[in-house]
């Protein structure tokens, strides 16, 4: 038998082996890590990944290895399907506490294995394949749990999207387990998805170089000098060539070349000689052997016998005898799986395909192909093979391919639009399918964010309605504005449908209001109030004439937002009432052609102060979307919660709903919904005190696309540039901020809606008084109330009477300041703006310290504190707990303690040690130092003994003391 190259000697690679030995070592600290290793067809990553795997089971971790292979690139997550099935399937793995049924259905798209059969699926959206990465991440944290686990995943240039997709959601956010990361690939050929992903800066990447002439004498070791010196010369350094050279020269063919006229196999790249001695091996083979060759070439890798058998036409005995054969030739070889085998490497596979005679190749996959549906097989994996040979017209492979799509669109979009395309090209050219289909292929590559091929399929599909097709028209026409305007094309989409409703023959139709709902919200990207509100007006009368109540409810909800950014809140009011009613008056199954309807409402509602009103709207489209398999409006609608959300002091709830829009939004690298995620998590993380999370969210959403940044509804607060500037100035970056702001914004600010500028105008007035501009700041808080007295809104009112106060304070009216501050609390407080009312508050305590009103002042920041802690703002609530220390208070009261831990008796040895030093007078900095503690420490003990002394002041600490030590009865312990 030849020998196995693949568990010879490791050459030339110390370095690497070195950097594998490195991480290993890691993952006994349980420290997560990926190494990647690259480098040409045959310059041994397998060889290597073969070494890792080996080092890694001697130490007793846990080991799963998949490969991707070249002709099988469409199969959704089909590596980590190879890496990962079979072992959950041998292991039974409990999936208990947090496993969902839900989760164990994403994580059944990877691993079939755990699929339960009789439970009802809901349709699958794109937007949220997301789900699947984190079912995969927690199946990774499992396997790991009892000992480091390692995932190799060879061949990665040939992985499909949806493997790399995951691949680089696991680098982004990994498995919290020891878990490595072992992908490999060919250089050159990385494609753009895997390239990305590995430039995550926690991959540590092995480039493997050819081996010196040394090396490849060691590695072929026992070939005689002349001979290694011919291998090498027409090998190069690359190990795979120099083994088959060696095969070669071992049964007599090294030194054979190509006769003048006759075929050689075809290997792109491969030497000449290789690809001559991989003919001769080839040429070799007995017909059975030959033709089962060919066939599991065709059949796919891994193969099963009896399926590249049936290809081969051969009679399942004959199969298993030309198999044996072709298992001691090492040409294929058995896997870890049974009855599945791989070719010795995937460079003889290519040249045994395409040594295939062309005609043969496509009876063969035909053959696959109804092998492969006698076995139930679903449609994407005979999908493959029906796409070589179908020809333009074949309905089974139109509906077939049209199947596929369909089924990959849900968690595999780059597959869907694959198979859509090839469906495209079998369809006659004016067959009217290829409208529906052009919009499925629009749909998959809107999933990924390639807006510009999603804009250009839409057209394409306007382009081939008939004249009389109105309705469709304009729902393709305004998908196709809606892509513009996600792309800051906001004029070509203007354009396109002015132009359309222009073109209508009869403006008294459902077609006119749908077109007029979308002016509508048209002008709203641009700001433009009047038509906005002009175009709103006309849909809602269009509408009502028509009497279609979904239209209606569209309608009314688009122009309801429309009055509310133009500021008029009265009759926004009443248009809401309207829109609810409607809303709430019809099924899931008549909203979902009108999911628009639920997310403008739910903005407006936001605007007018009803927030549980905005958030359950925004849900119920979220259902609905879900249940009809509609994703466009996803992330859209779950986003349009954060705001009220923050409103409401729910930031932990905000800050998750914003991290998985953003997980969402990266897979698809939507400029448009990257920057609305990016621009919502800066917000909140702003919100929640975490300063250097904000800026960071709102420096990256500048990056995706500055034409994003503005203009967009809801926009708010000048952009992303805004929140970095508010950041800055709660960093003490004034100047800094101030210069960004005032160029952002100053007077301009009133150019944007009224509903939101109350914001900026805090934010102006607040910077201003940071630099010491007191008049300039007066200015701005005087706008602010202009607004809010305009508006008639709670929230605008507290605003403004927070940027009044702080004025106040600057200015030295304490009292004054405290009673406007306190009237800001109220007004926040009553519309349910938890969150803003504490800003107040803590205000309002800080004026009342000013004022010396201590005991009051104690009372308002002991109330902020609590809620601003429930609320999840840790920045601001630690800033009161520092004003409460100052006033020698108590920040986090407990409740009255009971008889066994209260009193002195009740501390323990270290707390009545500082309780003696308080005592004696000494500072928490003074007690560190003496009883080497850190300041931090000495601050939690302090906690404790305030709660166990039922007090809220030092002075009250050494009262209890003094009082104690009068006391000689009692001892300490």
């Amino acid at each position: 038998m030849p020998i196995d190259f693949s568990v010879g000697p490791t050459v030339g690679r110390e370095s690497a082996l070195e950097q594998f030995d490195a991480a290993l070592d890691a993952l006994a600290e349980r420290a997560p890590a990926c190494i990647a290793v690259e480098g040409e067809p045959g310059i041994g990553k397998t060889h290597l990944l073969t070494e890792l795997r080996r080092r890694a089971e001697e130490r007793g971790y846990l080991v799963l290895a998949g490969s991707a292979t070249e002709f099988e690139q469409d199969l959704a997550f089909s590596v980590w399907t190879d890496a990962l099935d079979a072992y959950v399937a041998s292991q039974e793995l409990e999936l208990g506490d947090g496993w969902s049924a839900e989760l164990v259905r994403e994580l059944g798209e990877i691993v079939p294995s755990v699929r339960r059969p009789g439970r009802g699926a809901r349709r699958s959206v794109a937007d949220e394949r997301y789900r699947v990465h984190r079912a995969a991440r927690l199946l990774l944290e499992l396997l790991a749990h009892e000992r480091p686990l390692i995932v190799v995943l060879d061949d990665l240039h040939w992985g499909d999207e949806a493997s790399l997709e995951l691949l680089a959601a696991l680098l982004r956010r990994g498995p919290v387990a020891p878990v490595l990361l072992a992908p490999a690939f060919r250089s050159g050929q990385a494609p753009v998805r895997l390239s990305a992903a590995l430039a995550a800066p926690t991959v540590r990447r092995i480039s493997l170089e050819p081996l010196t002439e040394a090396e490849a004498n060691e590695l072929l070791g026992g070939v005689e000098p002349r001979t290694a010196a011919a291998i090498y010369r027409h090998g190069g350094g690359n190990p795979f060539y120099l083994q088959q050279l060696r095969r070669a020269g071992e049964e007599g063919r090294l030194h054979v070349e190509p006769e003048e006229g006759s075929e050689t196999v075809a290997v792109a790249g491969v030497p000449p000689a290789v690809a001559a001695s991989l003919a001769e091996e080839l040429a070799s083979l007995p017909a059975d052997q030959l033709v089962l060759l060919r066939a599991a070439a065709v059949a796919g890798e891994p193969f099963e016998p009896d399926l590249a058998a049936a290809v081969a036409e051969l009679p399942p005995s004959d199969g298993l005898d030309a198999l044996d054969a072709l298992l001691a030739l090492d040409l294929v070889r058995p896997t870890s799986v049974p009855r599945r085998f791989v070719f010795r490497h995937p460079l003889v596979r290519r040249a045994v395909y395409e040594s295939s005679p062309a005609g043969w190749r496509l009876g063969a996959h035909s053959r696959a192909a109804r092998a492969l549906e006698t076995r139930g097989a679903p449609a994407a994996e005979r999908a493959h093979h029906v796409e070589q040979y179908a020809g333009q017209g074949d309905e089974e492979a139109i509906a077939l391919m049209m199947e596929a799509g369909a089924t990959a669109a849900g968690r595999a979009p780059a597959a869907a639009a694959r198979w859509f395309q090839s469906a495209l090209r079998l369809l006659p050219a004016h067959d009217e399918r290829q409208v529906d289909l052009r919009v499925s292929l629009a749909s998959s590559l809107r999933s990924l964010g390639e807006l510009d091929r999603c804009r250009a399929a839409l057209l394409e599909a306007h382009e081939q309605l008939p004249a009389d097709a109105v309705a469709r028209r304009v729902e393709l026409t305004a998908h196709c504005a809606a892509v513009e305007h996600w792309l800051g094309r906001h004029d070509e989409a203007h354009r396109r449908l002015t132009r359309a409703w222009e073109e209508l023959p009869d403006r008294t139709t459902a077609e006119a209001a749908a077109l007029e709902i979308e002016l509508a919200v048209d002008g709203l990207y641009e700001l433009d109030f009047t038509q906005a509100v002009e175009m709103g007006r006309r849909a809602l009368l269009t509408a009502r004439d028509v009497g279609d109540r979904p239209l209606i409810a569209a309608a009314a909800a688009a122009l309801c937002l429309a009055e509310t950014a133009a500021g008029h809140i009265e009759v926004a009011g009443e248009l809401r009432l309207e829109a609810r009613d409607e809303v709430d008056g019809l099924s899931d199954a008549e909203l979902a052609p009108r999911l628009e309807a639920l997310y403008h409402l739910a903005w407006a509602e936001t605007y007018l102060e009803r927030y549980e009103d905005a958030v359950a709207h925004a849900e119920r489209g979220i259902a609905i979307a879900r249940a009809f398999g509609e994703g466009r409006l996803l992330v859209p609608l779950s986003l349009a919660r954060n705001f009220p959300f923050e409103m409401q002091g729910r930031l932990r709830e905000a800050m998750a709903l914003c991290e998985a829009a953003l997980e969402a939004a990266q897979l698809s690298a939507s400029p448009h919904e990257l920057y609305r995620a990016l621009f919502e998590l800066g917000w909140t993380r702003y919100y929640a005190g975490d300063l250097d999370g904000a800026l960071a969210a709102h420096e990256e959403s500048s990056r995706v696309d500055p034409r994003l940044a503005g203009g967009t509804i809801p926009n708010g607060g000048g952009g992303p540039g805004w929140g970095l500037g508010v950041a800055w100035l709660e960093s003490g970056e004034v100047e800094r901020a101030r210069e960004l702001l005032l160029q952002l914004g100053g007077e301009d600010v009133a150019r944007t809606m009224p509903v939101e500028r109350c914001f900026d105008w805090e934010s102006l007035t607040l910077v201003e008084l940071a630099a010491g501009d007191v008049e300039a700041a007066e200015s701005y808080a005087r706008r602010a109330e202009e607004d809010a007295a305009q508006l008639g809104l709670s929230l605008p009112r507290s605003l403004a009477g927070r940027a009044r106060a702080a004025v106040l304070l600057a200015r030295g009216d304490h009292l004054e300041a405290a009673r406007v501050a306190h009237e800001s609390a109220e007004a926040a407080g009553a519309v349910g703006a938890r969150l803003q009312a504490a800003f107040s508050r803590s205000l309002e305590g800080r004026a009342l310290t000013a004022a010396g009103e201590r005991l009051e002042a104690i009372a308002v920041l002991r109330a902020a504190e609590q809620d601003l802690d429930a609320c999840g703002s840790v920045r601001v609530r630690d800033q009161m707990r520092r004003e409460l220390r100052r006033l020698g208070a108590r920040a986090e009261p407990r409740g009255p303690a009971g008889p066994d831990d209260s009193g002195v008796h009740a501390l323990s040895k270290r707390e009545l040690e500082i309780a003696n030093l308080v005592t004696d007078r000494l500072t928490n900095r003074e007690i560190a130092a003496a009883l080497f503690l850190s300041d931090k420490t000495v601050e939690s003990h302090m906690r404790n003994i305030f709660r166990k002394l039922g007090v809220s002041s030092r002075v009250e600490v050494a009262r209890a003391v003094e009082r104690d030590r009068n006391e000689p009865t009692r001892a300490h312990v």
